[in-house]
């Protein structure tokens, strides 16, 4: 199948759009409705999670397959096309609200609601790690069974640990399906089966930082003004890494986006120059763990969908820090390593 990637926009909570594949199977462009997962202070870790086995390295997958720098331009919805949706029903049109997200609504081969969400390079908790007892397609995998969801893991590396995962949610009453990780299971290894194969990839565009690993673009130099010398990390998917320490914390993350024509991503943002012709748009959070989050497009098209490079930098109340002025430092000092448009 001849597939083409471009980029497209729609309207998305948080003004978030969408990057995603056109192919001859369709995915289209649609809200999805899974909770955001954000790094949150005092959650980093530091490399090496003491729930994990000695004998896990750092940044290895258990199959090249599975290393992060693949996985950041492979296409989720095309892991989960029509041909394997259409094994346990009739598929609908494809969503997503990220790089390694993507969402079918469908029906199952009784007209019953049958709905998937597939992510890629998910990060898991040493829980999660613990709980992986099972066995899919030869990885280590856990399963949720709620009510009217299944929620599936494969284990694609242990440290940091990652996986291939899968939601699976059904409806109520004479609309629920009886067991919706047994679709769920087939549906996931067929998308682990071409995952390992040759998966149809992003063409992302100049400027693009999809490629880019969060981590390891920022030093400790540029880390140590706001969170002292040792700050502990936590990387968080493909696209985000969070470091703490001393009461705050600092963020990264690179993200899809549709850009505001006055470059208002949020209500309270503010124009600032970060030199060089780049501008940036800051905006303070309030809250137990007042943040300031500064967002700078990297790639935009004619239709307004682009990629940002998001800054943030928090801390507790008691905190003596400028956190505005601290996130502006914090992207002068990355901004000259991250692709040029």
């Amino acid at each position: 199948m001849h597939v083409v990637l471009r980029f497209r926009a729609t309207a998305l909570v948080a003004a978030a759009a969408l990057l995603v594949a056109g192919c001859a199977t369709g995915p289209g462009l649609t809200k999805t409705h899974s909770p955001r997962r954000t790094v949150q202070a005092g959650a980093g870790a530091s490399s090496t999670d003491p729930s994990v086995k000695p004998s896990a390295q750092a940044g290895k997958p258990v199959d090249p397959a599975f290393a992060a720098e693949r996985l950041r331009l492979v296409n989720p919805c095309a892991l989960i096309e029509k041909d394997l949706l259409q094994t346990v029903g009739t598929p609908s049109r494809y969503s997503s609200s990220n790089y390694t997200r993507c969402s079918n609504y469908m029906k199952d081969k009784a007209d019953k609601t049958l709905n998937f969400t597939l992510d890629i390079g998910y990060s898991l908790t040493s829980t999660d790690v613990k709980n992986a007892t099972k066995q899919l397609a030869g990885l280590k995998s856990g399963e949720q069974k709620l009510s009217s969801s299944c929620f599936i893991t494969a284990v694609t590396q242990e440290n940091p640990a990652q996986a291939v995962r899968i939601q699976v949610t059904t409806g109520t009453g004479d609309r629920a399906v009886a067991d919706p990780c047994e679709p769920g299971r087939k549906v996931l290894e067929g998308a682990i089966r071409k995952l390992k194969g040759n998966p149809q990839k992003y063409t992302p565009p100049k400027g693009s930082p999809v490629e880019v690993d969060p981590c390891t673009i920022v030093d400790k130099a540029t880390l140590a003004p706001v969170l002292g010398a040792s700050p502990r990390s936590l990387p968080f998917g493909l696209h985000q890494c969070g470091w703490s320490g001393q009461n705050a914390e600092m963020r990264i993350e690179f993200k899809t986006a549709r850009i505001p024509k006055d470059g208002k991503f949020d209500s309270k943002s503010v124009e600032v120059d970060l030199g060089g012709g780049v501008k940036g748009y800051q905006a303070s959070k309030d809250g137990a763990y007042p943040t300031c989050e500064l967002i700078v497009v990297r790639t935009k098209d004619s239709s307004d969908a682009g990629e940002v490079a998001e800054f943030s930098v928090g801390g507790s109340k008691e905190k003596q820090l400028d956190r505005c002025q601290a996130a502006q430092a914090f992207a002068k000092a990355v901004l000259p390593s991250l692709p040029s448009a």
